[in-house]
């Protein structure tokens, strides 16, 4: 029987965590209370079901950070198999919830839930479980490569339908992934350059995306069209100045920016809390991917390392990727901001992911050990 060693987890991370949780829920409380008081009646209701989520999220990063890692590599297939299912029942007429044009909502339990965010950590599983266990093929495209690119693929597409920037995302952590496991660069630049000519019909099929390109290119063309929400975005982060305008004081908020306390709450926040806390949060999410690698690196197997190091690029990558949009340096792809922003199944998943990253940090006992005792 294997002995499962273990120490102290990495107090960094849990504590970078802990504040970004409690930074999103103030600010989803201030983002939110107008809207919430005019809709609900209540000022107080986005409030409290993101703190429901943020308590239930802690219990699932407690359970998820006393589980050994690499106990989820058995069930890696399975994984990714669900997920698969699960994003394939979002297209089914009757059960999968739109909303602005997107479909990608499941309703279970009386909770809308988005099998999105939860494809990504099983596809970072199957990644990391299928890179280590062929690593000596990683250099080989056919053997190596092909076969995983395959059911990266699946999921990029059945997600892109659904929500591009998550899309991106995926893309960009399962290629990190793949670099990081010793690929050749000219393989990464083939797939790369397969995936923008891929992707680039996919943008165009649906015309909320070109909307949101074209507001992307000139936004005050378009003032009061296609060009609002961006233009509303830089307006709040713009008077915000160095300081801010205060807690609970944003403007742009009082029903002039659209999902301020969801996707551009970071315009909401940068308004309140100024220059100063905008760097302060992008800073705060700098040292998470820097404790998150620094998990990876010390991990004692190949699993552990490209798991820690694939849910570090994403969590981060996409806190990167909601800041330029809301920034207007990039299109709007439509991303939440990681523990900030409103939403269950963003929020639940990502202290998920924390849980697994603290568990990389814990135990010492890799899958290799239990194969030399066969």
């Amino acid at each position: 029987m294997m002995v499962e060693t273990k120490k102290q987890a990495d107090f960094g991370l849990f504590a970078i965590t802990v504040i970004l949780l409690a930074i999103g829920v103030l600010w989803v409380y201030s983002a939110s209370y107008v809207v919430a008081a005019h809709d609900y009646r209540n000022g107080m209701y986005f409030f409290y079901r993101q703190a429901g989520f943020a308590v239930v999220g802690l219990l699932v990063m407690y359970v998820a950070m006393s589980i050994p890692y690499w106990r989820l590599r058995p069930y890696a297939s399975l994984l990714l198999g669900l997920s698969i299912a699960g994003l394939v029942l979002v297209f089914v007429p009757h059960v999968g919830k739109t909303s602005n044009g997107a479909t990608r909502w499941l309703p279970i339990m009386g909770q809308q839930v988005q099998p999105s965010e939860f494809a990504k950590l099983c596809l970072v599983i199957y990644i990391a479980s299928i890179l280590s266990a062929k690593r000596q093929d990683i250099r080989n495209l056919e053997k190596g490569l092909l076969p995983l690119l395959l059911w990266i693929a699946v999921v990029s597409f059945l997600i892109v339908k659904e929500d591009m920037g998550t899309a991106i995302v995926v893309a960009v952590t399962s290629i990190s992934m793949i670099y990081m496991a010793g690929a050749e660069i000219r393989h990464l630049a083939g797939i790369v350059f397969g995936g923008l000519l891929i992707g680039a019909p996919l943008i165009l099929h649906k015309s909320y995306r070109m909307d949101r390109l074209i507001a992307y290119v000139n936004p005050f063309k378009d003032y009061h069209g296609i060009g609002y929400q961006v233009c509303q975005s830089l307006i709040a982060l713009g008077s915000g100045g160095v300081f801010g305008v205060g807690f609970c004081e944003s403007r742009q908020k009082l029903f002039y920016l659209p999902a301020g306390h969801t996707d551009f709450i970071y315009a909401v926040f940068g308004q309140e809390a100024g220059l100063i806390g905008t760097v302060s949060l992008a800073l705060l999410f700098f040292f998470f991917a820097v404790r998150g690698i620094k998990i990876a690196a010390k991990a004692k197997d190949e699993f552990g390392r490209l798991l820690a190091a694939g849910i570090s690029v994403m969590i981060a990558g996409q806190a990167l990727l909601n800041m330029l949009v809301v920034t207007s340096s990039v299109p709007d792809t439509g991303v939440p901001l990681p523990f900030i922003s409103y939403g269950g199944s963003s929020l639940v998943l990502n202290l998920l992911c924390v849980g697994i990253l603290l568990s990389v940090s814990r135990f010492d006992d890799p899958p290799q050990r239990r194969e030399r005792r066969r």
